[in-house]
């Protein structure tokens, strides 16, 4: 086991409305940028260690740190398969006639390479869908029915007011800053919306419950560093926070959760999440690496025990779906 005494102490930080809006200028990707080569900075991709990521002067406000490659793209084709089974389906809005039916039209706000709307057009070919990324992943084949845009949420929406019946938006706020999404992106996620439509939010709640010693040091770090890039890791309240102070153009449902346990002793769908966490960590090395002050030697020794833990005592972290509706009576601007 990974002895971190010698390592910067880190500190859990209370969610405050106060210490989000510190909002410290750091950089996740840090470490990416110190071993980029002149020729590079210019580069939308830098490849460090094997591994394709996003160069960061191309991000702005945006703080991704997981890489943008094939092997990225598998695992999040792996990540949907279990949110799916977890949750029993691909959203909980109540959207489903509209979709059957109605021929509605659903925007993916951060698709990446597009698993979650490749099922659904599949699923609903009646429908319309819509996924834009900053990452050029998308796959070269697709259903009919749906397509692909490359731009960046912080730039704005590039389509006008009242637009889409469903809009949805998933793992975004983990890798975004956290004003910057309060002030800019719920605004456009309003304003595309239809009259009576709906908007959907999927993230991750930030602490492991129960956590071992090596997971609970992992979060304590990575949550000190969180806070230092302005992120609001504990996303749930302040999304609903946020959503209501548009009070007179939305209506907020209460939150849905669902826990997620990860490890053998879960079965199929704990190996899977534990599986899926591994190859994020692994892919993180470089992050890692420098904000816990540790060698690559290290880190993978951390790795071995973080899923020794896991697997003794199945660890669990929690998921949480939004649902907010556009009043009928809201126009927009």
């Amino acid at each position: 086991m990974v002895d971190f005494s010698d390592t910067e102490s880190s500190t859990l930080y209370e969610n405050t409305e106060d210490e989000i809006e510190v909002n410290i200028p750091i950089s996740l990707t840090d470490p990416i940028e110190a071993v980029m080569k002149p020729e590079n900075l210019l580069d939308k991709f830098v490849e460090v260690g094997g591994r394709h990521y996003l160069n960061d002067d191309t991000l702005k406000s945006l703080k991704y740190y997981l890489p943008s490659d094939q092997k990225e793209v598998k695992r999040t084709y792996d990540r949907h398969f279990v949110d799916k089974t977890v949750w029993g389906g691909n959203y909980s809005a109540p959207v489903s006639d509209s979709l059957s039916l109605g021929g509605a039209s659903v925007l993916d706000v951060g698709c990446g390479a597009g698993a979650w709307i490749m099922n659904m057009a599949s699923d609903y070919p009646a429908s319309i869908f819509v996924g834009i990324d900053i990452a050029p992943l998308f796959p070269e084949d697709y259903p009919p029915n749906m397509a692909f845009l490359n731009c960046n949420i912080m730039d704005g929406l590039p389509f006008p007011d009242n637009t889409f019946d469903f809009v949805r938006q998933a793992f975004v706020i983990i890798c975004i800053n956290w004003r910057s999404w309060k002030e800019k992106v719920v605004k456009e996620l309003i304003r595309v919306t239809k009259p009576g439509g709906y908007i959907e939010i999927m993230d991750i709640q930030r602490e492991i419950v129960n956590p071992g010693i090596i997971s609970g040091k992992i979060d304590a770090y990575l949550e000190e560093h969180f806070y230092k890039a302005g992120i609001n890791r504990a996303s749930r309240a302040g999304v609903i926070d946020t959503f209501n102070e548009f009070k007179d153009e939305v209506i907020v449902s209460p939150i849905e959760e669902k826990t997620y346990y990860f490890g053998k002793k879960a079965g199929r769908i704990g190996e899977m999440t534990l599986k899926s966490i591994m190859e994020a960590y692994t892919a993180m090395k470089i992050s890692f690496t420098h904000i816990m002050g540790i060698t690559e030697k290290e880190f993978e020794q951390m790795l071995i025990d973080f899923e020794k833990e896991c697997n003794e005592v199945p660890l669990r972290k929690e998921r949480y779906r939004a649902i907010i509706q556009k009043r009928s009576d809201a126009y927009g601007d």
